[in-house]
């Protein structure tokens, strides 16, 4: 029987640490417990010129060829047959149904954004940076973006699949391949 009393015990210890985790998050919600575990959701800027990922594989980073680091890029980001201000617009406007999406940046350079998306169960926050650049004949254009998780290491594809879906939502505005 002395198995069975701590069996119990057991099961009671895991049961009112639940019970804990349960009544802080119910008080104060996924957010601002992240935030109090890893800081701001937000993980700011980034200069695109020469970016690398880092070793965590929950990142995604699309570029125009040469931008990036060499061999840093998972996709190369294709050339759009608009203007950067329209470029940008199109995809600020197509973003607005978007689920649990915050544009945390000041918006005083409207060729520079950057988002935090959130997880719907747990509320993870992955921030998006995206920078916009006018190509030589000032016509067309194209666009850099980096996706990255705060927490964890794996994102299961989570960036890279939204880093796509963004770009699937530009297609109609993209340049024929010539």
């Amino acid at each position: 029987m002395l198995w069975l009393s701590r069996i119990l015990t057991f099961l009671i210890g895991f049961g009112a640490l639940w019970g804990v985790v349960f009544l802080v998050v119910t008080t104060y919600g996924w957010e601002k417990v992240w935030a109090s575990i890893h800081g701001s959701p937000d993980l700011g800027a980034v200069e695109f010129e020469g970016l690398a990922k880092g070793p965590k594989p929950n990142q995604a980073l699309i570029c125009p060829e040469g931008l990036c680091a060499d061999g840093a890029s998972d996709r190369v980001s294709p050339i759009y047959k608009v203007g950067v201000e329209d470029l940008s617009a199109a995809l600020t406007k197509s973003l607005e149904g978007e689920a649990s999406l915050e544009r945390v940046d000041d918006g005083s350079d409207p060729l520079r954004l950057r988002y935090v998306q959130r997880t719907r169960l747990m509320r993870f926050p992955d921030t998006i940076r995206i920078q916009f650049y006018p190509l030589e004949d000032g016509a067309t254009s194209t666009l850099a973006l980096y996706s990255q998780s705060q927490i964890g290491t794996s994102d299961f594809g989570v960036n890279l699949q939204r880093a796509d879906r963004w770009l699937g939502r530009l297609k109609d505005l993209e340049k024929e391949a010539e």
